[in-house]
């Protein structure tokens, strides 16, 4: 009789296996390389088994590699490298995925904007990515777009942006008129970017119910709108600001009068709202398909400075200080725009470019930007994975590993140029 039940659980256990395994999943990452990818990947691999799970790629224009936590990998990546503005070097890496999460894009404040670059990355790539999509009958699509998308004029004529509490259905966004693209561009207070983001956003949130190539089910997507986000493996945020302060003595130029208020957010939670994401689309997709989602978590809503401030504390190198000056936002933001126009008239004669546009620096410093989270608490039972202070704390270490490798390159690089 025992050996008789033995055998059962044994058979039945074997079949749980196989049922599993039948179920399990191809996940993509595309943009795997970047900053919110490698968060991504994170939590995928950490947690394969329960997600039901049984390969994660990634796919960039270089072979993936664990920056951001290369102590905490889980399992290996099955990379590939490919460009989404050429979608005949992508075939490899979609064919028998069931999810994408598109993470890849190009992330560019320049002045002049480069709309040629933004609408190749941004726009047509994100097109090829949903034409694949349908093509290798992928069931869902988790795109990356940002809560940039909802930084216009305050009244619709103001040089600042006021989004206090806001869900999606309440944070409105510019209309894309294909007659009329320069006009839709100057609607937002950060041109270019933001009007390429809001492009892809509604490229993948229109294919919703698009039915796939074999004819056997539909594409469900969703796009998740993160606030600008911090953390380990940061690309542009930290490390931008961090090389301008080190070179004036870690103290903050106040450029935007009293200052407004950004919410920002941690990038391992943005991470884990886009698998709380993939989970909806898999058990209740009705939920979020064809929606947009504010992901933000606890960190501390106040200026980008104080925030600054408490990283150079949780880091241990530096001591910020903001200068005991300010200019008013409006007289920032004239000057800003007498710059631009300078740079326009000579642009026939001259090409100047600016790494980031005066105008966006200073509407974005100025604005208030809180966002209600909702429709991701409710609809995808979201809740931040990682708190605030942990979140700090984890940043000013990376912070500190950043300005120790970031010093060696710069001193080896002086003492080049002396010898």
């Amino acid at each position: 009789m025992f050996r008789v039940l033995c055998i059962e659980f044994v058979n039945l256990k074997a079949l749980s296996f196989t049922m599993l395994t039948e179920n399990e999943e191809i996940v993509l990452v595309t943009g795997g390389s970047g900053f919110i990818g490698q968060h991504i990947i994170h939590l995928l691999s950490c947690d394969m088994f329960k997600l039901g799970i049984k390969e994660i790629r990634s796919l960039d224009l270089e072979p993936y590699k664990n920056t951001t936590n290369p102590e905490r990998e889980c399992a290996a990546i099955r990379s590939f490298i490919g460009d989404i503005r050429k979608p005949e070097t992508l075939l490899d890496a979609f064919r028998g995925v069931d999810t994408v999460f598109h993470c890849a894009g190009l992330i560019s404040l320049q002045y002049p904007p480069n709309y040629a670059e933004l609408d190749g990355h941004n726009v047509d790539g994100t097109r090829a990515v949903v034409e694949l999509c349908v093509q290798e009958n992928i069931k869902r699509l988790i795109y990356t777009s940002c809560a940039s998308v909802c930084m216009v004029p305050f009244k619709g004529h103001s040089t600042f942006a006021m989004v206090i509490n806001q869900t999606e259905s309440k944070a409105t966004t510019p209309k894309y008129d294909a007659q009329n693209p320069n006009n839709f561009d100057g609607r937002f207070l950060i041109t270019g970017y933001s009007s390429s983001k809001l492009r892809a956003e509604t490229i993948v949130l229109n294919s919703n119910g698009a039915l796939l190539y074999n004819q056997k089910g539909y594409l469900t997507t969703t796009a998740i709108r993160p606030p600008l986000t911090y953390g380990e493996g940061d690309q542009h945020f930290l490390p931008k600001i961090l090389t301008y302060l080190r070179q004036r003595d870690y103290t903050y130029p106040r450029i935007a009068g009293a200052g407004g208020k950004q919410q920002i957010a941690y990038a391992g939670n943005v991470a884990w709202g886009h698998i709380c994401a993939y989970k909806t689309l898999k058990t209740s997709a009705k939920n979020i398909a064809g929606l947009p989602v504010f992901i933000t978590d606890d960190t501390p809503i106040n200026d980008i400075s104080r925030f600054i401030q408490k990283i150079g504390l949780a880091s241990g190198k530096y001591t910020a200080q903001r200068t005991a000056w300010y200019l008013p936002h409006f007289l920032f933001f004239f000057m800003a725009t007498l710059i631009e126009l300078f740079i326009k008239f000579l642009a026939p004669v001259k090409k100047i470019k600016l790494e980031y546009s005066l105008r966006a620096i200073s509407s974005f410093t100025a604005s208030v930007m809180m966002f209600n989270r909702l429709r991701a608490a409710i609809h995808m039972d979201y809740v931040p994975l990682v708190e605030a202070d942990v979140a700090i704390e984890r940043t000013g270490k990376w912070v500190s590993k950043w300005l120790e490798k970031n010093h060696s390159i710069k001193m080896k690089e002086t003492f080049k140029k002396h010898c």
